[in-house]
């Protein structure tokens, strides 16, 4: 299912591809998602979180990834859907079809989320 201008839209953009980028994404409060995870304090769920940053890659990238490997995943504060949370992309590398990349979800300053995902490219 893809959550892209449903569950989360990107408000902005910035560095180049492939050198480290950031996008910064608003939430959707309303979203169906919010009322089971959890009705009287919603939090964004952490497969939702891995999932925003496989298709915001697959846009700059121009490809389809499936995800090989999620290592090193730490959530160190709950995501709210008021935050507007910016995730900074580093360390990415392209080799023998895999792609790897280093992700941190910030707001506001605050890293809320660490991951390592390494994709297959499609």
């Amino acid at each position: 299912m893809k959550l892209i201008n449903d569950f989360f839209s990107i408000v902005e953009e910035q560095g180049l591809f492939p050198d480290d980028f950031s996008a910064q994404v608003k939430l959707n409060a309303g979203h169906y998602i919010y009322k089971a995870h959890f009705p009287s304090n919603p939090i964004t769920p952490g497969v939702c979180m891995v999932q925003m940053a496989t298709e915001i890659l697959e846009l700059r990238l121009g490809k389809k990834l499936k995800l090989n490997m999620a290592g090193n995943i730490k959530f160190r504060k709950p995501v709210a859907p008021t935050d507007r949370p910016t995730f900074l992309f580093r360390r990415m590398s392209l080799a023998d079809d895999k792609f790897s990349v280093s992700i941190s979800v910030e707001n506001d300053d605050v890293q809320l989320v660490r991951m390592s995902l390494v994709y297959d490219i499609c």
